[in-house]
């Protein structure tokens, strides 16, 4: 399938027809003249690398891109049943996801390190832990994918196992097991809820991401607003990122639509957007999810 791109020209004109833009207002939020912008909508001249990720920025901080997801997930096959069927399409996804995720994270494993470490090889200059982080998430997905299917429910018991999983022998974070004891969240100023409120946060959680109470673009904000919802109670004295972003693609495989891979290349931007949520304010983070996901989906169809 082809990769799925929006041109710089769409997103200008989108900017200008959906997000009342004058060529004016695009030439000064842009920081370039009317001329150059002139010369990319009207005369073929394509923006220079660093333009068009101004272009890009600019177009998901005003234009909602729910819609191109939803246009891939109409006209793609099912995503679970590739993954389980091609070998080679889901070592490579899933290699991606957990190189990311663990970067995310503070890792210092590479995509080819990562690579190696799945495949059982020795990978010098690298601590076992790094190696394990890498092991252990690479299993939760594949354990994942062993249980999920269309319509799929989470269950605080799945939550648990993919945290076993993702932990396991680190055994001084509880793997499987909620957190006892208070933990420090540098990227917000909102509290976290005690140790003793964690179970009943969690059952109410669990309760909500089951079934999905919105359909289309709705449902991808509710997965957006649903991952803000577990990292904000941090449940888990360790691990609560990798657990909550492969929750999110739970709900986002079950419902149809590829996998997201948020890159670490993004890793400011999304802290950002989760912060964001603290104000009520989900919209980055679902422009960012819907982002991520189109990522995800240009790897699972590259050709």
């Amino acid at each position: 399938m082809p990769k799925y791109t929006i041109s710089d020209k769409d997103k200008l004109n989108r900017l200008i027809k959906e997000a009342s833009f004058s060529r004016s207002g695009l030439a000064s939020s842009l920081e370039v003249s009317y001329k150059t912008v002139y010369r990319w909508l009207d005369c073929g001249v394509n923006p220079h690398p660093s333009q068009s990720r101004d272009i890009d920025a600019l177009f998901k901080e005003h234009i909602d891109i729910t819609d191109w997801v939803e246009k891939i997930r109409k006209n793609i096959p099912d995503p679970i049943k590739l993954l389980k069927k091609d070998p080679l399409i889901r070592e490579k996804l899933f290699i991606s996801m957990t190189y990311n995720s663990n970067a995310i994270e503070g890792s210092r494993m590479t995509m080819k390190e990562t690579e190696m470490a799945v495949a059982g090889k020795r990978v010098r200059g690298k601590e076992l832990f790094e190696v394990l982080e890498a092991v252990n998430h690479h299993n939760a997905l594949l354990y994942m994918l062993e249980v999920i299917k269309p319509g799929f429910k989470i269950t605080e018991d799945f939550i648990l196992k993919i945290h076993s999983i993702v932990m396991y022998n680190f055994n001084n974070k509880l793997p499987g097991k909620y957190r006892t004891g208070h933990v420090n969240l540098t990227n917000t100023e909102k509290p976290l809820p005690s140790a003793q409120m964690v179970p009943l946060k969690m059952r109410f959680l669990a309760k909500d991401l089951n079934p999905p109470k919105a359909d289309g673009k709705e449902a991808l904000k509710k997965i957006s607003r649903d991952h803000y919802e577990f990292e904000s109670i941090h449940p888990f004295f360790d691990g609560n990122g990798r657990v909550g972003r492969i929750i999110m693609n739970t709900q986002l495989l079950s419902q149809g639509y590829p996998p997201a891979i948020i890159e670490i290349e993004d890793r400011y931007k999304y802290y950002l957007a989760l912060s964001r949520g603290d104000m009520g304010d989900f919209k980055n983070l679902t422009q960012m999810v819907c982002d991520s996901v189109i990522k995800g989906y240009n790897l699972l169809f590259a050709e």
